[in-house]
């Protein structure tokens, strides 16, 4: 089959500069497209010359932009990844839709600033009638993905409670976070903001909070805020009544526990009876979306992870937003309107 023609519009540390020098597996949207047999990786935009200078390091062939009208015009796209900063989404994505006829894009997270500019941003990915897919990175985790099973079969029983642990901002890695939580247990209904952790975030306009929530059944969780500044963090505890499931070290372990009768103290206990190590330095996630990706494009393949996913995480740091400001009033989560 012929190639996918793809571009990348932002060339900051996701876009490009994650790879530079190459990583053990590839990072970033720049290296997964130059890699992948399916693609021609033909153009990317950037808004400094250094960027193009790191981008011939890692792809010569590909051609650098500081205009993104003149790439739109010359280049005939079929997929882009868009790593700009949120806040400039929505009027970068009006151009790209008008201008160019790229089926699918990959989007970074959080989608935008705001509900509202998110929102805008669904109406014009359905106005033009194109495939947004949104890089929360962990739903091509097969980890991740057997903590879905595990949660949806029953393998521990009934889902009990949730404990959280992270650093870095409710959009910055907060978006992961929910969007986690989602996938594997369920959509966060409701949040109740505790207290504001302070975080190199802050100095973003992104801030951090320890809030209690519940899931759409009914199921409790506690997600509990660090300080980046002392090291980073982002782990999942699931509890049900016969068994745990902890994801750590960002994803990188996942261990899966078994209540059983110990062996001389009364009752029961916690048993290992899994695990899956290392996940991270054994596959690329950039690498495996953007098969994904080439999938959508060549067979129609359902998105893994759409825009609608992108608005719901949105839609729950909106809550924690609104709850602070309320000092600490439980406040209800928006849903996606069918």
């Amino acid at each position: 089959m012929s190639k996918y023609r793809a571009a990348v519009i932002g060339l900051g540390y996701i876009g490009l500069k994650a790879d530079i020098p190459r990583k053990h597996v590839p990072l970033s949207h720049s290296l997964a497209y130059r890699l992948n047999p399916h693609i021609e990786f033909a153009a990317a935009a950037g808004v400094r010359r250094e960027q193009g200078e790191m981008l011939a390091l890692l792809a010569p062939e590909t051609k650098f932009y500081m205009d993104l009208d003149t790439m739109l015009s010359e280049q005939q796209l079929d997929l882009i990844s868009i790593c700009t900063p949120e806040h400039v989404r929505l009027e970068l994505l009006r151009t790209v839709l008008s201008r160019s006829e790229a089926r699918v894009l990959f989007l970074e997270k959080p989608v935008a600033t705001t509900v509202q500019e998110a929102e805008a941003i669904a109406e014009l990915a359905k106005r033009y009638k194109r495939t947004v897919v949104v890089n929360f990175s962990r739903r091509w985790s097969e980890g991740v993905r057997q903590i879905r099973q595990a949660v949806v079969s029953g393998e521990f029983g009934t889902l009990t409670n949730i404990h959280v642990r992270y650093t870095r901002g409710i959009g910055n890695n907060g978006s992961h976070l929910f969007d986690l939580i989602r996938f594997t247990a369920g959509p966060i209904a409701e949040v109740q903001v505790v207290r504001q952790v302070a975080t190199n975030m802050d100095r973003k306009d992104d801030p951090t909070f320890s809030f209690l929530f519940s899931l759409d059944g009914g199921v409790p969780g506690y997600a509990e805020a660090f300080d980046d500044r002392h090291f980073l963090m982002f782990e999942m505890d699931l509890y049900f009544d016969k068994g745990k499931i902890e994801l750590l070290r960002t994803g990188d372990d996942i261990r899966f526990y078994t209540a059983s009768e110990h062996a001389s103290v009364q009752g029961k206990h916690l048993t290992l009876k899994r695990e899956e190590t290392n996940l991270l330095a054994r596959v690329s996630l950039i690498q495996l979306a953007v098969e994904h990706i080439v999938d959508i494009a060549q067979y129609g393949a359902a998105p893994v992870c759409t825009l609608d996913d992108g608005l719901c995480s949105l839609y729950v740091a909106d809550a924690l937003i609104r709850s602070h400001q309320n000092s600490g009033a439980v406040q209800t989560v928006k849903r996606i309107e069918k």
